[in-house]
């Protein structure tokens, strides 16, 4: 070393235990946010409902009915309603779960890892299989109003599955 040259940089050698993965050695993981969690929930709550809603229209439900036919009998009350209160159950419902594996289950997840391959090898194939349905084709709307029905039904999602994490994190 230069006399009187010193960059400021400090070596130190790493210890034992850290190199050779001793008991003891892992890292810590810090307190996570809730506000994470409250994201992942919500976000897997509007798919589930954006998954639904899809479904729902490759089966003939129309979002869009329940404003033609507002003041009819009540089956076809039923039958036009039905699919914003699937909707709205299916994000509340979701997140809420989500949100509270998300808050209770400790940091890191390594004994679930089999668990997780599964759900997730689940989740692909169902969403393949709601991806490749076929249209009924009963949209009673013009396009513009169709876009806005299936966007309002989205925010329905969103508040629900809002809702639905608030709830399950709360304690």
């Amino acid at each position: 070393m230069v006399p009187g040259f010193n960059p400021g940089i400090i070596v130190s050698e790493p210890s034992l235990p850290s190199i050779a993965g001793m008991p003891g050695s892992e890292r810590a993981y810090h307190k996570r946010s809730h506000m994470l969690d409250y994201a992942g929930a919500v976000t897997c709550g509007v798919l589930a409902a954006l998954a639904l809603q899809i479904y729902l229209s490759a089966a003939g439900f129309d979002l869009g009915a329940l404003w033609e036919g507002l003041m009819a009998a009540k089956g076809r009350q039923l039958r036009t309603t039905g699919p914003w209160w699937a909707i709205a159950a299916t994000a509340f419902a979701v997140s809420g779960a989500t949100a509270a594996a998300l808050s209770r289950l400790p940091f890191p997840w390594r004994r679930f890892r089999p668990l997780r391959w599964a759900l997730g090898a689940v989740i692909v194939f169902l969403l393949a299989h709601v991806g490749h349905s076929d249209p009924a084709g009963t949209e009673s709307l013009g396009p513009g109003a169709n876009v806005a029905v299936r966007l309002a039904a989205l925010g329905l999602a969103g508040l629900t599955a809002m809702l639905g994490a608030y709830l399950a994190v709360r304690r």
